[in-house]
């Protein structure tokens, strides 16, 4: 009895195979047409037409007959000089921002010195607090971390600053 149920299942699994692979094999003969039919095209040698010249090859006995020869061209087709002076107006703007960031590097340097003073004991030339900001509660140490990472950060700016200079030809000594 089993047998008898089973076999339509395996029969009609087997006509689908059968079918799926009449149907592949359909479709092969086509794409190996196309490829038996370009294959011994692209195998052959192609000839060289009478058109093309022959490829010149130099020797250093070709080079020093023609003369001299220039790497970089004409000096006399240059229509553009190779360094452009810098503009004014730019160098005014590099030296405005050089000078504000010097200023603050000297606030932080000098707010650095005097915490640098307090913890040796030496006697505060000023007042202990400023009248503007009132007391600080933050303990000293904390403030010294502080101004010197952005002590930090204002001399790497200020190294970018000179580096973005020079990079468009503005020189060190004209930012002063």
């Amino acid at each position: 009895m089993v047998r008898h149920t089973l076999w339509p299942v395996f029969a009609r699994a087997f006509c689908l195979l059968w079918l799926a692979g009449y149907i592949a094999h359909a479709q092969d003969p086509v794409s190996t047409n196309t490829q038996t039919s370009s294959t011994p095209a692209a195998s052959q040698p192609t000839k060289p037409s009478s058109t093309d010249k022959p490829k010149k090859v130099w020797t250093n006995d070709d080079i020093k007959s023609t003369g001299s020869v220039s790497v970089i061209g004409d000096p006399r087709n240059q229509r553009y000089t190779m360094t452009k002076p810098p503009d004014p107006a730019t160098i005014a703007k590099y030296r405005a921002n050089l000078q504000k960031l010097q200023a603050q590097l000297n606030d932080v340097n000098q707010k650095l010195q005097q915490f640098q003073d307090f913890v040796e004991g030496k006697p505060a030339s000023e007042g202990g607090s400023d009248l503007s900001r009132g007391y600080n509660r933050t303990p000293v140490n904390q403030q010294v971390a502080k101004l010197q990472d952005k002590k930090k950060q204002l001399q790497t700016q200020i190294d970018d600053l000179y580096e973005s200079a020079r990079k468009i030809g503005i020189e060190s000594g004209d930012m002063k």
